[in-house]
């Protein structure tokens, strides 16, 4: 079986981490291959949210750290080298997954640690069952928070909790996550797919791209001003009018029925276009 899976259904995509026998470590293969499967969806109007899971009975146990140990032995230089590499390679999966202008979603069974913790961070829901362990995993092998860790951390449970929680290597069960704003809701192991369904069918009660593009007028926000922002609203509001949703929202709430939203019609180019640093790609 493959390390990682892939499927679109039921109008979402689906990445299921598929290492179980070893809690789902990352490779940067595995990394690279979510990045580039992130670029096919981007833009897809079939894909209207996009779901992580882990196989078994862990999320995601971080990097491969036993990869590490055979590292050990080359020189410094060379070391470092790889490393920088390799981690600049696999950041392009969390700089891609900040700008996807869809709900992304992240169930989390058992442990979450290190660079599973940034699928984590990184998603725009968090469902946890009740067994959910999210390490900082990092720190306690001598190295810092990385893959976007200390970006998102500090925006969700602000600065000083962001190092607090790096200082310690901290381990957070579910419900301190939630008291923290990390995780959204926590259910019964066997009954996150079901939570999972109630909440996709919330995101069919808005239109797609109008959400997609209010995403990302949100994740700009922090670096505008408020004219600056409000001109971005203008411009996306624009791209939105000369869509067939905003025809079908306006009339079925004259009308007043519950609307259909389909993604469908002429895309606005640079509304939707986001740009990705060539940096992050493997040199």
């Amino acid at each position: 079986m493959p390390d990682i899976l892939f499927d679109k259904r039921d109008g979402g995509a689906f990445v299921t981490l598929n290492r179980p026998e070893v809690r789902n470590a990352l490779t940067p293969e595995m990394l690279l291959e979510t990045a580039n499967f992130i670029a096919a969806i981007e833009h897809d109007p079939e894909v209207r949210y996009l779901v992580f899971q882990g196989a078994g009975d862990h999320f995601a146990a971080g990097g491969d750290v036993d990869s590490y140990r055979r590292l050990l032995d080359m020189p410094a230089t060379a070391r470092q080298r790889y490393f920088e590499r390799r981690v600049r390679a696999n950041a392009e999966t969390f700089v891609r997954l900040q700008s996807l202008p869809i709900p992304v979603v992240t169930l989390v069974r058992g442990a979450a640690a290190g660079a599973g913790l940034s699928f984590v961070l990184a998603s725009d829901f968090v469902l946890a069952a009740q067994d959910a362990l999210l390490i900082f995993a990092q720190p306690r092998i001598g190295l810092p928070v990385d893959l976007g860790a200390s970006w998102f951390l500090p925006r969700i449970v602000g600065a000083k909790k962001a190092r607090q929680l790096a200082f310690t290597g901290a381990r957070l069960n579910a419900q301190d996550a939630l008291d923290m704003g990390i995780v959204d809701a926590i259910h019964e192991r066997d009954q996150l797919d079901e939570a999972l369904a109630g909440l996709v069918r919330e995101f069919g009660s808005v239109a797609p791209r109008a959400a997609g593009r209010s995403k990302t007028l949100i994740n700009a926000s922090e670096g505008n001003g408020i004219v600056e922002q409000m001109e971005h609203e203008v411009r996306a509001i624009s791209a939105c009018i000369d869509e067939p949703d905003f025809a079908e929202g306006v009339t079925a709430f004259v009308e007043k029925r519950k609307a259909v939203f389909r993604g469908a019609g002429p895309v606005n180019a640079q509304a939707l276009r986001v740009d990705h640093p060539s940096a992050w790609r493997n040199e």
